[in-house]
């Protein structure tokens, strides 16, 4: 998964700010481990059919999850 939060040194700037990215440990993360439309084995989005999780927070239409995708690169 993508974190939109993790810039490109591995160091997360949202609610952990400051803190090596923790994965597993983080609620965003685990929601995109559970994700109906998540392939088992990557990060690849059945729903919108690109790779790349962004949470289901950002998931409701093909738009915001084309926004969430442009805002983490």
């Amino acid at each position: 998964m993508k974190c939109k939060y993790l810039a490109k040194d591995d160091i997360c700037t949202g609610k952990y700010s400051g803190f090596s990215c923790i994965k597993n440990h983080c609620t965003s993360y685990k929601e995109a481990q559970n994700c109906e439309h998540r392939e088992a084995s990557g990060d690849y989005c059945r729903k919108y059919q690109r790779f790349g999780c962004v949470g289901k927070e950002s998931c409701k239409s093909l738009a915001d999850y084309l926004e969430t995708v442009a805002e983490e690169t």
